[in-house]
C-alpha cells in the first residue's frame, strides 16, 4: 500500500513549489487538485494534452506519480448555471485524466447549502435530488466511458450520498466498472454513530469494498459540541480496524493522507505507515 497525500494539503503553490514541497516528504503519489496550483489555469477550456504532459512532467521530475485527479464539485447546485460550470468541469477532467497520468477523477455527491458544499440542508435526501444526481451521475459516466476513466464518488454525511446504503444504491443503479468509490470511514461518521464507528466501517467494507478506487486518511473528533476531520492520528478513529479492512480489501490501493497541514505531515505519515507494517508483521 503507497501513502500519498492531496496536493491540496500544501496550500496554494505553483507546479514547481508544490512538486519540490511534495517531494521533500517523501511521497511518491499524490491525488491532485489543479484549482491549487497558482500558476495553472484549470478553468473550463483551458486544460489539454499539452497541459496535463506538463503538470505529469513537472512531478515525474521528482518522481511522483498521480493515480487520481481531485475535482469536487458541488453536483447538485441549486444554481443551475453554476451546477452546470461544475459538471463541466468534471467531464474535462475526465477528458484529459490519462494525460496527467490519472485513471480516475474524484468528486463527492453534493448539496442544496448555496453557500458551503461542505455543508449539509434539509432537502440533500429528497426523491427528487435522488433522482437530480443519478441523471448527473449517468451524464459523467458516459463521458468516463468514452475516454476509459473511473468516476469515484465520495460519499459524506452531509451530502446527497451520506450514507453507505445510498451508496451502495447508486452503485447498484449503474454497475459498471468505470463507477468506484473513494473510500473514507469518516465521511460516513457523525455524532450519531460515531461510537459504534467499527460497526460502520464494517458496514462500508461489506457494500462498498470491491469497488474502492482510493483512499483518504484523516480523522474525527467532537471540537466544541461540533464534529471536525482534523490530521490521521489526532482524533477517535481506529485506524489499525480500518487499515485492516482495507489492505484485505485492496491490498495495493493508493491511500491519500487529507486534512494535513504541512507541519503534521511526516506524523501523520508516520501513524499510517507503523500501523499498515504492523498488520502486516501480524499477518505474517
Amino acid at each position: 500500500m503507497n501513502i500519498g497525500i492531496l496536493s491540496s494539503s500544501f496550500g496554494v503553490k505553483t507546479l514547481h513549489e508544490l512538486t519540490l514541497a511534495m517531494s521533500q516528504y517523501g511521497f511518491r503519489t499524490t491525488q491532485v487538485n489543479l484549482k491549487w496550483i497558482r500558476d495553472i489555469d484549470s478553468s473550463p477550456g483551458k486544460l489539454s494534452t499539452g497541459l496535463a504532459n506538463h503538470v505529469a512532467e513537472a512531478f515525474e521530475l521528482h518522481g511522483i506519480r498521480i493515480p487520481s485527479l481531485g475535482c469536487y464539485t458541488n453536483l447538485i447546485h441549486p444554481d443551475v448555471e453554476e451546477r452546470n460550470r461544475g459538471i463541466r468541469r468534471i467531464k474535462e477532467h475526465i477528458r484529459f485524466s490519462r494525460d496527467f497520468g490519472s485513471s480516475s477523477v474524484a468528486t463527492e455527491t453534493g448539496t442544496l447549502n448555496i453557500e458551503n458544499q461542505f455543508e449539509g440542508h434539509a432537502g440533500n435526501q429528497s426523491e427528487d435530488n435522488w433522482n437530480l444526481l443519478t441523471d448527473i451521475v449517468s451524464e459523467l459516466l458516459e463521458e468516463a466511458e468514452k475516454w476509459g476513466v473511473h468516476l469515484a464518488l465520495e460519499g459524506f454525511t452531509k451530502n446527497v450520498i451520506d450514507t453507505t446504503e445510498r451508496m451502495q444504491r447508486m452503485l447498484e443503479k449503474y454497475p459498471t466498472s468505470n463507477l468506484g468509490i473513494v473510500m473514507d470511514p469518516c465521511n460516513f461518521i457523525d455524532e450519531a454513530n460515531m461510537d459504534q464507528q467499527e460497526s460502520v466501517m464494517d458496514d462500508a467494507f461489506e457494500r462498498l469494498g470491491e469497488h474502492i478506487l482510493l483512499a483518504h486518511a484523516k480523522d474525527f473528533l467532537i471540537y466544541e459540541g461540533k464534529m471536525v476531520q482534523p490530521a490521521a492520528g489526532t482524533g477517535l478513529l481506529n485506524y489499525p480496524h480500518y487499515l485492516e479492512h482495507l489492505l484485505r480489501s485492496k491490498p495495493h490501493v493508493h491511500i491519500y493522507l487529507e486534512h494535513v497541514h504541512e507541519d503534521q505531515m511526516l506524523q501523520a505519515l508516520g501513524i499510517v505507515s507503523n500501523h499498515i507494517k504492523g498488520i502486516n508483521a501480524d499477518q505474517q
